[in-house]
């Protein structure tokens, strides 16, 4: 109880609690694999009792294991409530920390137990929706009917999220929509499609009928659109604004493209669709792309891996494929 009254008048008064970088790190390093899966397990829980269960240890070992992990980074971890255990803001620093390793633990796991086999493990794609289901689903499917050995993960995510497993070599390849700066030094980044949109519907709407729409004349209509926080949002409220032309209202926000594509095969909805996943002709039974006149901002859609592993010939021969199928799309694309 004393260490967390004096721990709250350093945090009331703004003290620092580290010197330095060099100290923040000597202290991490002191921590403990069972101090790690500690943290994540009450971090998930939320409560000391259910976080105990869950690791099959009992109450008291664990809050010896956080008392430790405070004393060793000489700061609190959680807020103790009546409703449980609140991180603080050390906590979710040490947490973040944890679940990276967890994760590379995985990665280097799954590697050894390829290495006791004496093969070589998978290659681990981490692609956005937008590919995972257009270009790169026809790629892989191309890639595993070929190759000697076709062993693939596909990683699904942001691309906030996927570039951060690229950096830390969780994953071998990410494919979707490139940012606008260059990747860091060591990497390698290559555009296969500039993407657009389409506007889709089902193949039994009455405007999948119709030769030639503008936007206006789609406004009454019900609406299913990318979530607001995702880029391919971000490119149609773009286009849209450079064309001067409102937004649609939607009923639905999606943040899976497959699911939204879905939604409008099986309803009257009407919904906004990349490009390249149109073109791709894995949706091309499905949904209908109505003919509407709009100019829309291209997005670059491609590839960012790291240079040596450029050099894995498994890799090079998806993206020979993925470079194909790309070509394809772009040659279908059809242009309104």
């Amino acid at each position: 109880m004393r260490n967390e009254l004096i721990w709250d008048k350093l945090i009331l008064m703004n003290v620092p609690i580290y010197d330095s970088l060099d100290d923040a790190r000597r202290a991490l390093g002191r921590l403990t694999m069972t101090e790690f899966r500690t943290l994540l397990a009450i971090k998930t829980a939320g409560t000391l009792s259910r976080a105990a269960v869950a690791l099959g240890v009992s109450q008291p070992a664990l809050s010896q294991h956080v008392r430790d992990m405070e004393s060793k980074l000489g700061v609190p971890m959680f807020v103790r409530g009546a409703g449980g255990m609140t991180p603080t803001a050390y906590g979710d620093a040490v947490w973040q920390l944890a679940a990276s390793l967890r994760a590379d633990i995985g990665v280097a796991a799954e590697a050894l137990w390829h290495a006791s086999r004496n093969d070589k493990p998978p290659l681990r794609i981490g692609s956005m929706s937008v590919t995972s289901g257009g270009i790169l689903a026809v790629a892989l499917g191309r890639y595993a009917s070929e190759a000697a050995n076709p062993a693939c993960v596909l990683v699904e995510g942001s691309r906030e999220v996927l570039l951060e497993h690229l950096h830390h070599r969780r994953i071998d390849m990410f494919v979707g929509r490139l940012a606008d700066d260059e990747p860091p030094s060591g990497l390698l980044r290559e555009t296969l499609f500039q993407d657009s949109c389409v506007v889709i519907s089902s193949l039994r709407h009455p405007l999948a009928r119709k030769n030639r729409l503008n936007m206006e004349a789609l406004y009454d209509h019900s609406w299913i659109v990318p979530a607001e926080d995702t880029s391919f949002y971000k490119q149609i409220a773009e286009s849209m604004r450079r064309a001067g032309v409102a937004q649609p209202e939607a009923r639905i926000a999606s943040y899976s493209m497959l699911a939204l594509a879905a939604v409008v095969s099986t309803s009257e909805l009407l919904g906004f669709l990349p490009m390249s996943l149109y073109a791709s002709g894995t949706l091309s039974n499905s949904v209908r792309r109505l003919e509407v006149d709009l100019a829309w901002t291209p997005s670059p859609l491609g590839i960012v891996m790291w240079r040596d592993a450029s050099l894995n010939p498994r890799a090079q021969r998806l993206l020979e494929i993925l470079r194909a199928v790309a070509g394809s799309a772009r040659a279908s694309a059809p242009h309104a």
